[in-house]
């Protein structure tokens, strides 16, 4: 059996990035049928919500996918289709600086990546962007703009435009971007991290009026939620707006994460593969959440590389969960754990508590978690409770009601359950 090189061992599984191909996309076979049928039907919007590292991103690139015609996740999933689709896509990752919807509209016109390179070579869109004079203090699609707001270009200069709001001046844009006929079935615009915006209050109001002026116009949004009007934060015309194209994400079932494992494996010719043991306990670890799977397996795959072991077996799995603990190989998640305990024994054991006895449904009954706790030698738990509830320990857990908890990231959550003890034993 060929040894294969590092650089294929190391990209065999992938926590880092969202998958872009077929071939190395797992499981979620509802939810591929779900967002092509979003694709489809005309005048309806797609939106993707679900918990951090469930795989809500690489579902939207492989929607980009099907949206310009490569119909082979389809095919491998036999779910039924016919004619290739032909929409020109765009793709936009908010971040905190995007804090509200005129930040949205305006990012998505003036982003290379995204409308701004159509904007420039479409000129009567040209023309309208450039007349848009909201207070910048940098250039905006090569066009000059003043620190008093006002734009001035060589050309030409529409000052009459310049009052025109934000959702006026992009729905105009893409209607000139539309008339160039550029795609059969229109444009796709997939905005992921949504719930990254600060204030997105307004955006369902702008989708509502654009689908009726520029019907061929169609958005997914993808966010951290657990459903429409909690990503939006708006109640009124949500579900309308994404009516029959909502989905949320799930835990993924332990059938899927096993094909995650597989897909790896087979990447590199099984010239390194999990026992069976090996196999469950990282399905066990990763409480349905693909990228723990992701984390734990390239690590795994690249202790084993170094050692000369072709073979993972469980004690394996747990010398890797204790080394990505100690170098931190997810710095996010490792600076939100070293938060949450700070030193203390105790906080540690009733946040394992806490994720040892959450129900199917994320909810941790405090009276399960308390007397897990107890067993432990934590006699006052409640304490401790109301500290990971407070900012000053990270807010990781929400109070739903009397008794009932909840992880605000069940990612985290996943992260507490595997990782080993921070805090040594105290005599």
């Amino acid at each position: 059996m060929a040894k294969p090189s590092i650089s294929k061992v190391e990209n065999a599984f992938q926590p880092a990035k969202e998958i872009n191909s077929a071939t190395r996309f797992a499981g979620r076979k509802k939810s591929v049928g779900d967002a092509y049928y979003g694709l489809i039907a005309a005048g309806s919007h797609i939106a993707i919500v679900g918990n951090r590292g469930i795989g809500k991103t690489s579902l939207s690139r492989q929607l980009i996918n099907i949206a310009t015609g490569d119909n082979d996740l389809l095919e491998k999933l036999v779910l039924p289709h016919d004619e290739k689709l032909d929409f020109q896509t765009f793709y936009y990752a908010c971040g905190q600086t995007t804090t509200d919807t005129t930040a949205l509209l305006e990012r998505l016109l003036t982003s290379s990546g995204c409308l701004g390179e159509w904007v420039n070579q479409i000129p009567k869109a040209s023309k309208i962007v450039s007349s848009y004079a909201p207070k910048f203090g940098a250039n905006l699609l090569g066009v000059k703009v003043a620190l008093d707001g006002e734009k001035r270009t060589e050309v030409e200069s529409s000052a009459a435009i310049g009052s025109h709001s934000i959702d006026t001046v992009f729905t105009n844009a893409v209607a000139a971007i539309v008339e160039q006929k550029l795609s059969k079935d229109g444009i796709l615009i997939v905005i992921d991290e949504f719930d990254q915006i600060g204030d997105p209050s307004g955006f369902a109001s702008f989708l509502k009026a654009l689908a009726t002026n520029v019907p061929e116009i169609k958005f997914c949004i993808v966010g951290v939620a657990q459903d429409i009007q909690q990503l939006m934060k708006e109640h009124q015309s949500s579900n309308r707006l994404f009516a029959g194209s909502i989905i949320p994400l799930p835990s993924m079932s332990s059938e899927e994460l096993r094909e995650i494992i597989d897909i790896a494996e087979q990447a590199i010719d099984n010239y390194l593969t999990f026992n069976t043991d090996a196999e469950e306990r990282i399905i066990a670890l990763a409480q349905g959440h693909p990228y723990m799977v992701h984390l734990i397996g390239k690590y795994a795959f690249r202790l084993a590389y170094q050692a000369g072991k072709q073979v993972i077996t469980v004690e394996d799995i747990e010398a890797t969960v204790q080394s990505i603990a100690e170098h931190g190989s997810d710095p996010v998640l490792e600076g939100r754990y070293k938060k949450a305990v700070a030193s203390s024994e105790h906080r540690e054991i009733v946040l394992k508590a806490l994720a040892s006895t959450q129900a199917d449904d994320g909810e941790v009954w405090t009276t399960n978690a308390y007397k897990l706790a107890l067993d432990q030698g934590v006699d006052n738990a409640s304490q401790y409770v109301g500290h990971l509830a407070s900012d000053e320990y990270g807010g990781e857990i929400v109070k739903m009601r009397d008794r009932y908890y909840r992880f605000s990231d069940s990612l985290f959550a996943a992260y507490v359950k595997a990782r080993p003890r921070l805090v040594s034993k105290q005599g």
